[in-house]
């Protein structure tokens, strides 16, 4: 797959629409994830996070995808994390079916990571006896984090 055809682009949320919005849009692309048809690594399924947050009723491996942690801890929303979600399905789904040349897999220690070097798009996943959890997944937008990403994949990639 080259850039030119590449489905991520055409899929992203628009960060334009208001928080609460984005949150509604992101939800639905999430159940449907992790509802309608199974997804897979490895020949292995992929697992979600089910447990339900008190807080938002909504399943925590989507509050985990869609906010970061602050510097007291507590996770807060972040538009550049919902507008991406809608590409999860598409990474499995099309980008590693295909073999695009712009993703590259490596270990992180226990993870399994899969990033999107034309987006800068990781997803990370734990490997389970019965498949592989969905951790989270997220835009990578400090180049510390860049840097410490593409060491880490040159050191450790699989393929």
């Amino acid at each position: 797959m080259t850039m030119n055809n590449c489905k991520c682009e055409q899929i992203k949320l628009d960060i334009n629409k208001d928080t609460n919005t984005l949150i509604n849009e992101s939800y639905d692309y999430y159940k449907a994830l992790s509802s309608e048809e199974d997804i897979y690594f490895n020949n292995k399924i992929i697992l979600f996070k089910n447990e339900i947050d008190v807080h938002t009723m909504k399943e925590l491996g989507f509050e985990h995808i869609i906010s970061m942690k602050n510097n007291i801890g507590l996770r807060i929303y972040e538009k550049n994390r919902m507008i991406y979600l809608p590409m999860i399905k598409i990474i499995f789904c099309d980008c590693l079916t295909n073999k695009c040349e712009d993703i590259t897999i490596y270990r992180d220690r226990k993870d399994i990571c899969i990033w999107c070097k034309k987006l800068n798009y990781l997803i990370v996943l734990t490997e389970r006896e019965n498949g592989y959890l969905l951790q989270t997944a997220y835009p990578i937008i400090y180049k510390n984090k860049l840097r410490e990403v593409e060491k880490k994949a040159n050191e450790n990639g699989i393929y």
